[in-house]
C-alpha cells in the first residue's frame, strides 16, 4: 500500500511540474495596436494586404534574415476590410506591432475565382494540358510602386501606444 501511495504522489508531482514548466507562453516583445485606413483616390481599398517591414531589415543585405531579431521590430501584416480599414498583427492576427521604424508596402491581387456551386473541391481539379503555357501571373490591382517597401514612399514609426496610420495611395 505504501508503494502505491508513493507512486501516486510521484505521478502527481511530475504532472504538476510538467504543467508549470509548459504553461508559460513564449517570451515575445510587447506589441501595440496599429490600425488605419487604405484609400485610393479617396475611396476605401478592400482586400489589400498591408505589410510593415522593419527599416533595419529592409536596409539589410540581400539574403539576410531580416525581421527575426528577438527584441527589435518584426514584420507585421494586415488586410483591409470593405471600408479599407486594417489592423496589424505580428505574432497573431490583430495583435499589433513592435515599436520601431517601418517601411510599408501595400498590394492587392484578385481573388481566385471558384465557379458557383462547385465549392472548389478535389473532384473539380483538372491537370494542365501537356506542354501548355503556364497561366499568367496575377496582376497587382494597385500601382506597382506600392508593392515594394523600398519604392512605396511609405514609412511610419510605431510607438508604445495605440497607433493609427492612414495610407492614401495615388495612381
Amino acid at each position: 500500500m505504501t508503494a502505491r501511495v508513493v507512486h501516486c504522489w510521484l505521478v502527481t508531482a511530475i504532472g504538476v511540474l510538467f504543467v508549470l514548466g509548459c504553461s508559460r507562453g513564449p517570451s515575445r516583445p510587447k506589441t501595440y495596436p496599429v490600425t488605419g485606413t487604405v484609400t485610393m483616390n479617396g475611396q476605401p481599398v478592400e482586400g489589400a494586404t498591408v505589410i510593415f517591414v522593419p527599416k533595419s531589415a529592409a536596409a539589410g543585405p540581400a539574403g539576410s534574415a531580416g525581421g527575426t531579431q528577438a527584441q527589435g521590430p518584426q514584420v507585421a501584416t494586415g488586410e483591409t476590410d470593405a471600408q479599407g480599414r486594417y489592423q496589424l498583427g505580428t505574432f497573431a492576427k490583430g495583435d499589433g506591432a513592435i515599436p520601431g521604424e517601418y517601411l510599408v508596402k501595400v498590394f492587392k491581387y484578385p481573388k481566385a475565382a471558384t465557379p458557383a456551386g462547385t465549392g472548389g473541391g478535389e473532384e473539380e481539379y483538372r491537370p494542365p494540358e501537356e506542354n501548355a503555357p503556364p497561366p499568367p501571373a496575377p496582376k497587382n490591382l494597385l500601382p506597382e510602386k506600392y508593392a515594394n517597401e523600398n519604392t512605396s514612399g511609405l514609412s511610419f514609426t510605431v510607438e508604445p501606444k495605440s497607433n493609427t496610420f492612414d495610407i492614401q495611395l495615388t495612381p
